[in-house]
């Protein structure tokens, strides 16, 4: 049971729980103490789209990211993010262009370690996640052909003229960023996808909070758009591209999943125009 086990590796890495064990979509979590240290326990779900987590927080070695304090097999005992303030906080206070500086700053730190040799056979690619946008074609219902035929273009022309590619965080979005009082803002829940560096920004276009009010709004996408240009110097077109098919993509897992793909198709949506 994750729960014993979680317990009997706090044993075995001297962590003093401090909380109840949480069981999440992704896996079993709980929060504890080593020392003077706050940590996280934490054992993902088998075959979940976090299964690569582990060895993406071990190739970002804490460069923009929460560090990996042990490790075993299906585990993990990361360092805690105190308070551990979420960047959306930022978005409801009318922040957003300081939001999006701060995705931007982790984007370059977390892109920073040279790509793996052995890539390609630790983690996806962003390839192998577009294909479900062809194989979905098949069975598409609720999501709108044009948006779906658009979709699949642009991921196979995209995909097929990257820049140099990376290891990504694959979710980088506001509430998978957390604030640290001793190292600022760093990313937990790393997906782990290779691939090139402008799709990164994606996952952030689509959030945050549940409100399409505060992101799938043409003049919201182009503000944080251009932000990430001035900051990164991505290209503008690249990026509005790339983030119209993972709005798409999310919309078609959310589905699969039994969930409301409205976020995915409503960013999608306010896309289009500016594609």
């Amino acid at each position: 049971m994750p729960r014993d086990d979680l317990r009997r590796l706090a044993r075995l890495w001297g962590v003093v729980l401090e909380d109840s064990v949480l069981e999440t979509p992704t896996g079993c979590v709980a929060f504890g103490r080593r020392g003077e240290d706050c940590v996280v326990l934490k054992i993902p779900r088998p075959e979940n789209d976090e299964t690569h987590s582990l060895a993406a927080l071990l190739h970002f070695a804490g460069s923009g990211a929460v560090r990996v304090l042990e490790h075993g097999p299906g585990a993990m005992l990361l360092e805690r993010a105190i308070p551990g303030r979420p960047l959306t906080d930022l978005v409801i206070a009318s922040c957003d262009d300081e939001a999006t500086g701060i995705i931007c700053d982790l984007i370059a730190a977390l892109h920073r370690p040279a790509l793996p040799a052995d890539a390609v056979n630790q983690f996806p690619s962003i390839e192998d996640w577009g294909s479900e946008l062809k194989s979905y074609r098949n069975d598409a219902g609720a999501i709108p052909f044009n948006l779906l035929d658009r979709a699949v273009a642009l991921f196979a022309e995209l995909a097929s003229s990257q820049g140099p590619r990376r290891l990504l965080h694959g979710d980088l979005h506001h509430h998978n960023i957390l604030y640290d009082q001793h190292r600022g803002w760093v990313a937990i829940d790393p997906k782990g996808v290779v691939g090139e560096s402008p799709y990164e920004i994606g996952s952030a276009l689509r959030n945050p909070t549940q409100d399409p009010a505060r992101f799938a709004v043409a003049s919201i996408i182009e503000r944080r758009i251009a932000v990430v240009g001035e900051r990164l110097q991505f290209d503008r077109d690249r990026v509005l591209a790339w983030a119209f098919a993972q709005a798409v993509l999310s919309a078609i897992w959310c589905i699969q999943d039994g969930r409301d793909p409205s976020r995915g198709l409503a960013t999608a949506h306010a896309i289009l125009p500016l594609l």
